[in-house]
C-alpha cells in the first residue's frame, strides 16, 4: 500500500492471496436503502468472496430502541459475531457492493468492540465481480469462535451527548447525508421526518469520499475535510441518516491520523425524527478563516511486547519524586500539558472543553503521575489502561527547564515499569516528527518497535485560540 492510501484500505489483489489463510476473515457487510433497489442478503446467496460470512446490520443490532440497526450490546454482539467464526484476534477484511457505503459501519463496529485488526476491501464485491475473481455461491459453516469484546464508548456519542455537543460546541458535527438532505432541498426518505441539519455542522457526503468504488487517497481527503470546514485537530462526531454511512465519514478522518472521533449512532432518524431537537437549513456557516497554516506530521506508532530489560540509578545531585495524582484538577492538568506540550504542536487536549477533559480524566483506565524535582513540577506521563491485554503511553515528556538535567531516560523508564505493573501483553506509544527530535530513537533504545507509519496534519493554534486560552487559563 503507497503512503497515500488508507491503512485501513486493502486492495483486492491483496485479499485474494489471504484466501483461505488461518486466522483470515472475510464478511460480506452489504446493506442498501430502498432507491438502490438491491438485497444485500439477496446477493450473498447468489455469489460471494470464498469464506466470507454474512454480517445482517438490522439483524445484529438492538431492537429496543425503534430506531434502525441502533448499535447492539457488547455481549449480544459478541454471541452473534462468534457464530460467524470471527474473534476479535483474527485480521478482518469487510466489504460490500459498491466498495464504502455499508462496509465502513461494520469495519467501525468490529473496532469499536475491540478487534484491531480490520480493514475495507477497495473496490467492494462489484469491482472484484467485474475483475472475474473467484465467487463461490455455497454457503459456509464457519466454526464458532470466542470474541471478547472491550467496547471503546468514547467512539459512540449518545442521544443526550449529542445535545451537549450542539448546545456547547464542544466537537465539531460533520454529516455524511447528501447535500440536498443537508440543506433541506431533499426530503428525508423516511416519511414525516423534517429535513436539515443540526445548527453548527458541516456537510461532507460520503459518497464523495470514494470514486468508481475506490476510497481517495489522503491528500485528496485533507483537500476535502479542508474545504468543508473540519478542523483536524478538533474533535469531531460524525452523523448521517440512520449510523452506516457516518463511518465512511469516520474511516476517511482514522485515515488522516485524526483520533478524537466518535459517531452518533442515532443519527438524522433519531435527531430529525424528534421535534424537540434544534434543526436549520441552508447551507453550512461560512469556515472560519484560519490565522495559521496546518502541519503534516510523520507518525510511527511503536509497541513493545516485554518489559525493559535495563535499569538506570535514580539521578544524583538532584531531588525527585514521582507521584500518581489522585483526582487531578482540571487548572493543574492543563498547566502540565502546556508546559510539556507547548514546544511539540500538543492542541488537543488545549482545546477540549472541561466537561470533555474532565471525562477523560475521570475514567478510571486513565492515571497521571507527575514528576518534581526539587520540589517543583518538571514533567509527566499519562497511560491509558486500553484493555486487559494493551496499554498505551498516551503522553510522555519534561517542563523545558527539566531538559537538560539527564533524566530523560530515567524518567521514561519509569513511566514504562509503570506500564508494565498493570500486566499487559503489550506497551504502545505514538510519536511523530514534530516531537522531540530524539524521541523516536529513545523510544527505540528502550525496546519499543515501529508496527505502522503514516502521515497526520496537525493544525496549530490561532491567535484567537491562543488568547482564548490564556484567559481561561
Amino acid at each position: 500500500m503507497s503512503a497515500g492510501k488508507s491503512r485501513f484500505v486493502v486492495s483486492a489483489d491483496w485479499v485474494e492471496k489471504q484466501l483461505g489463510t488461518p486466522g483470515f476473515r472475510l464478511v460480506d457487510a452489504s446493506w442498501y436503502l430502498p432507491a438502490h433497489k438491491r438485497n444485500g442478503a439477496e446477493e450473498y446467496a447468489a455469489g460471494h468472496i470464498p469464506g466470507a460470512v454474512f454480517f445482517d446490520q438490522d439483524a445484529i443490532a438492538d431492537h429496543t430502541t425503534g430506531l434502525p440497526h441502533s448499535l447492539p450490546s457488547p455481549e449480544f454482539f459478541a454471541e452473534e459475531i462468534g457464530k460467524l467464526g470471527i474473534s476479535e484476534r483474527d485480521v478482518i477484511v469487510v466489504y460490500d457492493g459498491p466498495g464504502f457505503f455499508s462496509a465502513p459501519r461494520v469495519w467501525w463496529l468490529l473496532r469499536l468492540m475491540g478487534a484491531e485488526k480490520v480493514y475495507v476491501l477497495d473496490g467492494g464485491i462489484d469491482g472484484w465481480k467485474k475483475e472475474g475473481r473467484p465467487i463461490e455461491t455455497e454457503l459456509p459453516e464457519p466454526v464458532p469462535a470466542t470474541f471478547t469484546p472491550r467496547l471503546n464508548n468514547r467512539r459512540v456519542t449518545t442521544f443526550n451527548e449529542m445535545r451537549n455537543v450542539v448546545d456547547s460546541g464542544s466537537a465539531q458535527v460533520v454529516d455524511a447525508r447528501g447535500a440536498g438532505r443537508f440543506t433541506g432541498d431533499e426530503a428525508e426518505p423516511r416519511a414525516g421526518m423534517r429535513s436539515g441539519h443540526m445548527p453548527g455542522a458541516r456537510s461532507l457526503p460520503a459518497t464523495s469520499l470514494s470514486e468508481g468504488g475506490h476510497f481517495k487517497d489522503l491528500d485528496q481527503l485533507k483537500t476535502m475535510m479542508d474545504e468543508a470546514g473540519i478542523d483536524l485537530s478538533r474533535p469531531v462526531v460524525t452523523s448521517c441518516g440512520s449510523g452506516v454511512t457516518a463511518a465512511v465519514v469516520t474511516l476517511a478522518l482514522e485515515s488522516l491520523g485524526h483520533t478524537t472521533n466518535s459517531l452518533y449512532d442515532g443519527s438524522w432518524s433519531e435527531w430529525g425524527g424528534r421535534a424537540d431537537t434544534p434543526i436549520v437549513t441552508g447551507p453550512a456557516e461560512p469556515v472560519e478563516v484560519r490565522d495559521n497554516a496546518p502541519i503534516k506530521a510523520h507518525v510511527t506508532e511503536l509497541e513493545m511486547t516485554a518489559p525493559p530489560r535495563q535499569s538506570l540509578p535514580i539521578p544524583v545531585n538532584i531531588q525527585t519524586a514521582l507521584m500518581r495524582t489522585q483526582d487531578i484538577p482540571l487548572h493543574y492538568y492543563r498547566y502540565l500539558y502546556r508546559q510539556v506540550g507547548k514546544r511539540w504542536h500538543w492542541y488537543d487536549r488545549a482545546r477540549m472543553s472541561d466537561d470533555e477533559l474532565l471525562k477523560i480524566l475521570r475514567d478510571e483506565r486513565v492515571s497521571v503521575t507527575v514528576l518534581y524535582v526539587n520540589g517543583a513540577p518538571a514533567g509527566f506521563f499519562e497511560l491509558f489502561h486500553e484493555s486487559e491485554d494493551r496499554v498505551e503511553l498516551s503522553y510522555f515528556g519534561l517542563f523545558e527547564h527539566a531538559l537538560g538535567l539527564g533524566i530523560g531516560k530515567w524518567f521514561l523508564l519509569q513511566a514504562l515499569y509503570s506500564a508494565w505493573q498493570m500486566n499487559p501483553k503489550k506497551v504502545t506509544v505514538s510519536t511523530n516528527s514534530l516531537d522531540h527530535p530524539r524521541a523516536l530513537p529513545l523510544y527505540q533504545m528502550m525496546g519499543f518497535t515501529p508496527v505502522r507509519m503514516y502521515e497526520a496534519w496537525v493544525d496549530p493554534m490561532s491567535d484567537a485560540e491562543l488568547l482564548a486560552l490564556a484567559k481561561r487559563d
